[in-house]
């Protein structure tokens, strides 16, 4: 069971076969599932069992799902809270963005839609819980969680060095090298280790309504906004702030986030009181933001702001025996979650790791890492490891050279495409990419 599975889960739904039904395809995925039929006595396991995410229908005897995201974020406001509706009336969605839930999922419910949006908002949780069992193993080893390769050794000076400052950080590298696991490290190294560290994916924020996430609202600013709310800066005052895909933001946004980032304070939407923030901002992009700085499509006067220092992270094909070094650490991981012993990888087997081209960086390789780990015996020589590259990239053969990046990229679009019937929130779903990437790759493909 991979990190995103060890969560609990409550899902709330007065209709009993539908609670049943999804009862058990949550229990697939997630290790602990609690389900209850009404509020009211959803709120009283939410107290006794502290669960990680709560999933509730809206329209419920008793008490109901917006009442209950309310009681909610009263008690624990970092609890995800995912609402499933078959109304479609945008007064309840402006009604579950006043209480602070996380997602809005549309009945008839998609198990997978479901699936997905839970381990999304889950995200969070998961890294708390990361950071909680980094402190208490009280010292931080930065080589054993990134490497040892002259090409992560500066990334690992820089890290140490920066931690222990509120400079601004812009992380930069290609998908899946480890930006958002990076920030992590670098809060839980810091003086703020104890604050928020709070993540927003910019590209996955609807355009609509990103301002309010980022910075809150009062009360009446706009239709439907019952209450004020706070937003995503202020969340985590004290703490550090991680906004991933930051090149994704509007230039009416990027203004906005200058102005927070120079000012320490902004105006709520519809506000006339200054928030005061003492947030520090970890930035990332997949992007040279300086070139897009120079070419006009990011501001550079936010450029600066944001890259008091700039950590570029190599690509995983660049980091020499971190290869063989990290696959043994995802084979250890991934075997003790499935209570059996690691296969042994034969040097045979570590060439072909070393001379495959990572283009979907360490996350590639940990994926590569959990089909061996479920499928191998005791050894992993290179031709099982040949057999899984070539079932996993649905291209290369063999030894043969893999798909080029493009190839990979393109194909694995217009395959979710099809698979999807033509559904593009659906394919990018399935592909495990924030919608707005998505939209930019078919623009790129011409799909």
């Amino acid at each position: 069971m991979d990190e995103r599975g060890r969560l609990k889960v409550l899902y709330v739904e007065d209709e009993p076969d539908l609670r049943e039904r999804i009862r058990i395809v949550l229990e697939m995925y997630f290790e602990t599932v609690i389900a209850s039929s009404d509020g009211k006595e959803a709120l009283a396991l939410f107290d006794r069992e502290h669960p990680d995410v709560v999933v509730s229908d809206i329209k419920m005897p008793i008490m109901d799902g917006l009442e209950l995201a309310r009681c909610i974020r009263e008690r624990a406001p970092e609890t995800p809270v995912v609402l499933s509706t078959a109304f479609t009336d945008t007064a309840y969605l402006l009604q579950a963005i006043e209480f602070g839930v996380s997602a809005y999922i549309r009945k008839p419910l998609d198990c997978r839609e479901l699936v997905a949006a839970v381990s999304r908002v889950a995200a969070p949780v998961l890294q708390r819980r990361e950071l909680e069992e980094a402190r208490r193993r009280e010292q931080v080893s930065l080589e054993l969680l990134l490497g040892e390769s002259p090409a992560i050794q500066r990334v690992i000076q820089q890290s140490r060095r920066v931690a222990e400052t509120d400079f601004s950080i812009l992380i930069q590298g290609e998908t899946g090298v480890g930006k958002s696991y990076l920030a992590a490290l670098i809060h839980g190294l810091s003086p703020r280790r104890d604050r928020p560290f709070v993540t927003v994916t910019v590209s996955s924020l609807a355009e609509s309504l990103v301002e309010s996430q980022l910075f809150g609202h009062v009360k009446g600013a706009f239709t439907g906004a019952q209450g004020a709310k706070r937003g995503l800066f202020e969340e985590a005052g004290g703490g550090t702030l991680f906004l991933d895909d930051v090149d994704c933001a509007s230039p009416a946004i990027q203004a906005k986030i200058l102005h927070a980032v120079e000012q320490k304070w902004f105006f709520p939407v519809g506000g006339t009181v200054k928030v005061q923030i003492d947030t520090r901002i970890i930035a990332a992009s997949n992007r040279d933001l300086l070139v897009d700085a120079k070419d006009g499509t990011f501001r550079e006067d936010l450029y600066y702001r944001l890259s008091d220092l700039v950590i570029t992270l190599p690509p995983l094909r660049e980091r020499g025996r971190d290869i063989a070094l990290l696959a043994r650490a995802f084979l250890n991981e991934i075997s003790l979650e499935l209570s059996r012993v690691p296969p042994r990888l034969t040097p045979d087997a570590i060439l072909l790791l070393s001379r495959q081209p990572w283009s979907g960086n360490v996350r590639e390789l940990k994926s590569v890492m959990k089909r061996a780990a479920l499928f191998a015996g005791e050894t992993l020589d290179a031709e099982e490891l040949a057999g899984i590259l070539s079932s996993l990239k649905g291209g290369a053969d063999g030894f043969g050279v893999p798909l080029t990046l493009d190839e990979l990229t393109r194909q694995a679009v217009q395959q979710a495409l099809v698979a999807t019937g033509g559904k593009k929130m659906e394919a990018a779903r399935l592909l495990d990419v924030e919608y707005g990437r998505f939209k930019r790759l078919l623009e790129r493909y011409r799909l």
